[in-house]
C-alpha cells in the first residue's frame, strides 16, 4: 500500500508541476505577444497619421537642400519626439527611402545617410508590416527588435519605410519576474539556440548555446513537455513553446528534486507510520480475539443447557453481534417456556363444544323470525303508498316552493291567497297566508325611495290576474323602521280551457344587491382615491429619484447595472476603462478670505453651476464635489473628457466677465485628465455608504491637476489620454514633461492642451511647437546646450510661454 501511495504521489506531483509550468509558460507567452502586438499597432498607427505621411512624403520626394525639406524635417522632429516620449521602449525611429534604403530621417541623427538596403526589415517592410527577429544592437550590444511598415503616397505608391528599433527592457522584466517560491527557471532562446534572457541568478554560467530535448522539439515548432538534464547536469522537468510571432523559443523548467521533495518526505512518513501501525494493529487483534471468544464460549454452554431441558437465561454483556445473538437465544428460551405452559392449559381445558353449537342454532332461528316480520311491514307500507299518489306529489311541490330562496305567492281566480311560502310570509307579514285572520297584518308596499303606497292595480299579482307577465324592480316593503327593496316577477297560470286559474308572483329581496352596489360604489370611490394617492406617491418618488440622482448620478448606477438607488449595496463594484478629470480653483484660500462664509457658499455654487454643463454636455458624470474641486468620469471616449476640459475653461472666461469689479479678482483653475482602468463601486458601512472610484489612474489624474500649478498652465493630460484620442492632431497640444507615478518606475509623458488659450497665445505656441518639443527631447537626452538654444528661440517668439521659461531657468542653473 505504501509503495502504491508513493508511486501515485510521485506521478501526481509531476503532473501538477507540469500544469503549473504550462500556466507560467502561457502567461509569459501572452504577455510577450501583447507587448509585441501593442508596438506593432503603434508603429502602423504612426505611419498612418496624416501629418506623418504628409511630412514623410516631402522628405522622401524633395531635395534635401530645399526650404520645404527643412520645414518638413523640423516638423517630423516634433512629431517623432512626441512618439519617442510616449513610448519608453522605443530606441529610435527612422525613415528609409524605397529606392536605396538610405536613412533620410532618424531620431538618432548620427545614423542619417546610412544605407540599410540589405537588412531584412527594410526588404520586407517595403511590402508589409514586418517584425524582424531579435538581434544585438551594434551601439549597445543589447537585444533589439525592429518593426517596419511601408509609407505610401497619395496614389498608394510605396515611397519608403518607417522603422522603429525597440529595446527589450520591458520584455526582460516579463521574463525575469517570477515567484521565487515556485523555483522555476525561464529561458528565452533564439532560433540559433542562443539564450536572450533568463531568470537564473548567474546567467554568465550559461553556455553560449543551450542543448536539451525541449529546445530541439520547440525549434521544430512543436509545443509540449520534456524531462532532461539542464546545462548544470541537474535532472529537470519542463515545458517548451515555439513563439511564432517572435521566431524564438520559451523554456520554463523546474528541478525534478524540488518537484518530488514532498513525495520523498511522504515516503519517509509512510515508512515510520507503517511500523508504528503494525505494532498497534497486532495489539488490537489480540484484544479483539479475546473479547470475541469469551461470549461465544458462554453461548455454547447455554445452548447445551437448553438441549438438556434447562431453560435458564444467559446474561447479555455486550451490544455487538454476540450480544444480539445472546438476546435472540434468551427470546427463544422464553418462547419455549410459554409454549410448554400453553400446552398444559389446553390439556386441562373442559370439552363444551356441543353446548355452544346448540346455543348458536337458537340465535339463528330468532334472527329469521325478525327478518320475516320486517318484510311483511314493508309490503304493507308500499301498498298504502300506491293508493295516494296525488297527495305525495302535492307535498313534494310544497317542499320545492319552500326550498327556493325567494318569496312565492299564488292567488286564485277570485284574488284570494291560495299559497305563500315562508319567505313570502317573512316579507309581507302574518296576513300573507291562505285563510288568514282578519286582524293579521300585511306589510304595505311602497314605490321605491318614496312614502307613496304602491297602487293595487300595478302590483305584479294583480297584473298577472289580468293576463300580464311583468317584472317590477321599484317596489319596497316597509316593516316598521326596516325598508326591504324587492324585485318581482308575475305571470298568469291557465287551466285546460285557457282561462286564468291562478296568478303566481316571485319576490326577491334585493337588499344584499343594493348593499353590494353601494359597497361597489364606495370601493370605486376608494379605488379612485387610492389611484390619486398612488399617482401622488409616484410623483413624489420621481421627485425623490430626481433628488437622489443629484447625489448619485444615474450613469453611476447604470455602470453598476442598477436602475434605482434602492438596489445598491455595499461591495458592488465593476472594473472599466474611463477618463478621469480633476479640477480645482487656484489660490482658493486667498479668495475665500475676502468673503464671508455665506458669500463663500454663493460663490462656490455659482462657479460649480457654471462648470457642470460643460461636463454633462460631453457625456460625463460628476462623481463628487470636494469643496471647490470637481471629480468627473467619462466612460465613452477620451475625446469627451478633453473637450469637457476645454469647455470648462471657455465657460470660466464667461464667468470671469461677471466679476469685473475691483473686489472680485478673476478665477483661475487647473484641470488634469488621465485615462485607464479603475474600480467603480459602493463603499461604506451599515449606516453610511458612498460611491467611489479606486485606481492608480485616479491618483495620476489628481497629480496632473496639481502639476498645472507648477507649469502655470490650465489643462494637462497624460500620455494614456493622448494615446486614447482618435485624432490627437484635432487639438492644440504639446509635450511638456515626463513624470514618475508614485509606486511605479516607468515615466509617464505629460501634454499641455492649449486649445482654450487666447487666439494670440495659442497661435504663438503653435508656431513654436516644433522647437519646443525638440528642446524637450534634447533636455531628456541631456544635450543641454541645444535645449537652451531652442528654449531661447521659443521665448523670443513667445515671451509669455511659462513652461519654456521654467525649463530655460532650470537649464541655466544646471549648466
Amino acid at each position: 500500500m505504501g509503495t502504491i501511495a508513493y508511486l501515485d504521489a510521485k506521478s501526481s506531483m509531476i503532473e501538477l508541476a507540469l500544469e503549473q509550468l504550462q500556466m507560467s509558460a502561457t502567461l509569459k507567452e501572452d504577455s510577450l505577444n501583447r507587448w509585441l502586438e501593442t508596438h506593432r499597432k503603434a508603429t502602423v498607427s504612426l505611419g498612418l497619421l496624416p501629418e506623418v505621411k504628409t511630412q514623410a512624403e516631402v522628405l522622401l520626394t524633395r531635395d534635401r537642400s530645399s526650404e520645404e525639406f527643412a520645414r518638413a524635417y523640423r516638423q517630423m522632429q516634433s512629431l517623432m519626439s512626441i512618439a519617442f516620449a510616449t513610448q519608453s521602449d522605443v530606441r529610435d525611429i527612422f525613415i528609409l527611402t524605397a529606392s536605396t534604403g538610405k536613412i533620410i530621417f532618424s531620431t538618432n541623427p548620427s545614423t542619417e545617410g546610412q544605407s540599410r538596403n540589405a537588412d531584412e526589415y527594410f526588404i520586407e517592410g517595403l511590402k508589409q508590416t514586418y517584425v524582424q527577429s531579435i538581434y544585438l544592437f551594434p551601439a549597445t550590444n543589447q537585444p533589439t527588435l525592429t518593426i517596419s511598415t511601408p509609407i505610401s503616397g497619395e496614389n498608394n505608391q510605396t515611397l519608403g519605410v518607417l522603422a522603429v528599433n525597440l529595446n527589450l527592457e520591458t520584455v526582460a522584466e516579463i521574463i525575469t519576474q517570477t515567484d521565487p517560491d515556485l523555483h522555476e527557471e525561464i529561458y528565452w532562446v533564439t532560433r540559433f539556440k542562443v539564450p536572450i534572457y533568463t531568470n537564473i541568478p548567474n546567467p554568465k554560467k550559461l553556455p553560449r548555446r543551450l542543448q536539451n530535448q525541449g529546445l530541439e522539439a520547440a525549434l521544430k515548432q512543436k509545443n509540449g513537455t520534456h524531462q532532461d538534464l539542464n546545462y548544470a547536469g541537474e535532472t529537470i522537468i519542463g515545458v517548451h513553446r515555439w513563439l511564432e510571432q517572435w521566431n524564438s523559443v520559451l523554456l520554463v523548467e523546474k528541478s525534478r528534486f524540488h518537484v518530488l521533495k514532498p513525495v520523498y518526505k511522504l515516503a519517509t512518513n509512510i515508512l515510520f507510520a507503517g511500523l508504528f501501525l503494525t505494532i498497534i494493529f497486532g495489539f488490537f487483534i489480540y484484544k479483539l480475539v479475546q473479547n470475541l471468544t469469551q461470549p461465544i464460549l458462554t453461548l455454547t454452554t447455554a445452548a447445551r443447557h437448553i438441549a438438556d431441558g434447562n431453560l435458564k437465561l444467559v446474561p447479555v454483556t455486550t451490544t455487538d453481534e454476540v450480544g444480539i445473538l445472546t438476546t435472540a437465544l434468551n427470546q427463544i428460551t422464553q418462547q419455549l417456556h410459554y409454549l410448554y405452559s400453553s400446552l398444559e392449559d389446553r390439556i386441562n381445558q373442559p370439552q363444551n363444544t356441543d353446548f355452544k353449537l346448540q346455543e348458536a342454532s337458537t340465535q339463528i332461528q330468532e334472527k329469521e323470525k325478525e327478518k320475516e316480520t320486517l318484510l311483511n311491514q314493508n309490503i304493507s307500507t308500499k301498498k298504502q303508498n300506491l293508493t295516494t299518489p296525488e297527495k305525495l306529489n302535492s307535498q313534494q311541490f310544497s317542499q320545492f316552493l319552500e326550498a327556493i330562496p325567494v318569496g312565492v305567492v299564488v292567488l286564485d281566480a277570485q284574488g284570494n291567497i291560495y299559497y305563500s311560502n315562508h319567505v313570502a310570509q317573512s316579507l309581507f307579514g302574518p296576513g300573507a297566508v291562505p285563510e288568514a285572520d282578519q286582524d293579521a297584518e300585511i306589510y304595505p308596499s311602497y314605490i321605491a325611495g318614496t312614502e307613496q303606497i304602491y297602487a293595487e292595480k300595478d302590483l305584479p299579482l294583480v297584473r298577472a290576474l289580468n293576463g300580464e307577465t311583468v317584472t317590477i324592480n321599484n317596489i319596497e316593503v316597509h316593516q316598521g323602521d326596516q325598508i326591504i327593496p324587492l324585485e318581482s316577477w308575475g305571470t298568469p297560470i291557465y287551466d285546460e280551457a285557457g282561462n286564468i286559474a291562478f296568478a303566481i308572483a316571485a319576490f326577491q329581496d334585493t337588499s344584499e344587491r343594493k348593499n353590494s352596489e353601494t359597497e361597489r360604489q364606495i370601493f370605486i370611490e376608494d379605488l379612485f382615491k387610492i389611484n390619486c394617492d398612488l399617482q401622488l406617491a409616484l410623483d413624489q418618488e420621481e421627485q425623490l429619484n430626481s433628488t437622489a440622482e443629484r447625489f448619485v448620478p444615474h450613469q453611476f448606477l447604470t455602470f453598476l447595472g442598477y436602475e434605482s438607488i434602492v438596489d445598491v449595496k455595499v461591495g458592488d463594484a465593476v472594473q472599466q476603462e474611463m477618463s478621469i478629470l480633476f479640477s480645482d480653483i487656484r489660490s482658493f484660500t486667498q479668495l475665500s478670505e475676502q468673503m464671508s462664509p455665506s458669500d463663500n457658499f454663493k460663490f462656490i455654487n455659482a462657479y460649480l453651476a457654471q462648470m457642470e454643463p460643460a461636463i454633462v454636455k460631453n457625456y460625463g458624470l460628476i462623481d463628487k464635489y470636494i469643496g471647490d474641486a470637481i471629480m468627473a468620469l467619462f466612460g465613452c471616449s477620451a475625446d469627451h473628457a478633453v473637450q469637457a476640459g476645454i469647455d470648462m475653461l471657455k465657460y470660466l472666461s464667461e464667468f470671469n466677465l461677471t466679476r469685473c469689479r475691483p473686489d472680485r479678482s478673476p478665477v483661475q483653475i487647473g484641470i488634469g485628465i488621465n485615462t485607464g482602468d479603475l474600480m467603480l463601486g459602493i463603499v461604506g458601512g451599515k449606516d453610511r455608504i458612498d460611491t467611489t472610484v479606486i485606481s492608480d489612474a485616479v491618483n495620476l489624474a489628481a497629480r496632473l491637476e496639481k502639476l498645472t500649478k507648477r507649469y502655470s498652465v490650465p489643462l494637462l493630460i497624460s500620455e494614456n489620454t493622448f494615446l486614447a484620442l482618435p485624432d490627437p492632431t484635432a487639438y492644440s497640444l504639446r509635450l511638456i514633461d515626463q513624470v514618475v507615478v508614485t509606486g511605479k518606475s516607468k515615466k509617464v509623458s505629460v501634454f499641455e492642451v492649449f486649445e482654450a488659450d487666447s487666439p494670440q497665445v495659442r497661435q504663438k505656441k503653435l508656431e513654436t511647437k516644433t522647437q519646443f518639443e525638440l528642446a524637450i527631447t534634447y533636455y531628456y537626452q541631456e544635450e543641454y546646450q541645444q535645449a537652451i538654444q531652442l528654449f531661447s528661440e521659443c521665448l523670443t517668439e513667445n515671451p509669455t510661454d511659462t513652461v519654456a521659461l521654467m525649463y530655460w531657468q532650470r537649464l541655466q542653473s544646471q549648466v
